[in-house]
């Protein structure tokens, strides 16, 4: 029978060699009606020990936690439709033939044809001024050359959801992290997850420690090459720290409670245990179902779905799961089927982005928790 001093231990071993210096974890299971939370080690070497309130650079979990939900709603009141291109949100002389025929739909399920990444952070640095630096975003992206037509196949694409972020800030009247604020985090009760303004501090004479020290705790991420720090309390992607640590595909930061608590809104609005009068089941069920329209594709509108072999979720959890991950060493699997949500934040990349081990480690720990939970022992 698995215990939780097994999962202790397991979590003791991966900080001992390196997999990261911290972690929390959050497992909710409506079979047995309770929360398991544990956290282990520290924000970085000699930091201070994780907790229940450590924020965690959620890095991709952007884009399922903010990005998406924010479609959702404005899809949900009609503000736009899956199917209108993004010719509709800008002028035609802006958006190149090639791309003219790409989808909200597309963007959502990384089936736009945009590459995956483009290093414009070097181009954006020397624009000053918020709007500014949008304009010449809209630019590079539109002028960014497709690596597939349209509609032809999956390519996850940071690219898309920068896009997207421009859309509904254009098409909502607000900057993003406002929108997220107003029709998010307040109407769910929400107070964990956040953007982190630059204000925090890039001033490099800062040390990281003062940087990080007050209100709020944050877990260390990369000591950044090119920024000559450690990363502390500001977002690691380059492009979103560029755009002054707000952008689509990367920005947010948040603990695994604010994480449980945005998603299990979502979820019981789709299972209608509640409502929210801006809010409907069907847009949500939308949202989370596989698409199935392109070939070897696992993405919902916004979500990624286990994949048949070798997926970072484990062995157990159903084909109506959705999940995502993000490259600072953080995902969520929401199964509804099984009821079962489980949430994990790392900082893997601190000291260094290279550092691999999470890839093995996630797994094995999903299967750990699947299969205590099935024996009733995790609680």
């Amino acid at each position: 029978m698995r215990k939780p001093s097994e999962l202790d231990l397991l979590f003791r071993r991966a900080v001992a060699d390196g997999t990261f210096s911290g972690a929390s974890l959050l497992v909710r299971a409506a079979s047995v009606g309770d929360i398991f939370f544990r956290s282990w080690g520290r924000t970085r070497k000699d930091g201070e020990t994780v907790h229940a309130g450590t924020r965690f650079d959620l890095a991709s979990l952007t884009k399922p936690l903010v990005t998406s939900p924010l479609c959702m709603w404005a899809v949900d009141r009609a503000e736009f439709s899956l199917e209108d291109p993004i010719s509709r949100f800008f002028s035609r002389s802006q958006v190149p033939h090639d791309k003219r025929s790409i989808t909200v739909r597309q963007l959502l399920n990384h089936r736009s044809g945009l590459p995956a990444y483009k290093p414009f952070y070097f181009k954006l640095l020397s624009v000053e001024g918020r709007n500014d630096k949008k304009t010449l975003l809209l630019s590079l992206l539109l002028s960014a050359p497709l690596v597939h037509p349209p509609g032809k196949t999956a390519c996850y694409s940071d690219l898309g959801y920068m896009l997207l972020g421009l859309i509904l800030e254009r098409t909502l009247g607000a900057p993003l992290d406002i929108l997220a604020d107003r029709i998010l985090f307040q109407p769910f009760g929400v107070e964990d997850l956040h953007f982190q303004p630059l204000s925090v501090s890039t001033d490099p004479t800062v040390s990281p420690a003062i940087r990080s020290a007050g209100i709020l705790s944050f877990a260390a991420t990369e000591i950044c090459p090119w920024r000559n720090r450690c990363l502390q309390g500001e977002v690691h992607d380059e492009n979103a720290y560029s755009l002054g640590g707000v952008a689509g595909h990367a920005g947010l930061f948040g603990t695994a409670h604010g994480i449980f608590l945005l998603l299990s809104r979502l979820w019981e609005i789709r299972s209608g245990r509640v409502q929210y009068p801006e809010w409907s089941a069907e847009v949500i069920d939308t949202f989370w179902t596989r698409s199935n329209d392109a070939e070897c594709s696992t993405w919902a509108l916004g979500y990624d779905t286990p994949s048949s072999e070798n997926s970072s979720s484990g062995k157990y959890f159903s084909a109506s799961t959705i999940g995502h991950l993000g490259f600072s060493g953080t995902s969520f699997w929401l199964d509804p089927d099984k009821e079962i949500l489980i949430i994990l934040l790392t900082n893997r990349i601190y000291p260094t982005r290279h550092n691999e081990r999470l890839k093995a480690f996630r797994p094995l720990v999903h299967d750990f928790i699947m299969e205590a939970l099935h024996a009733e022992s995790l609680f």
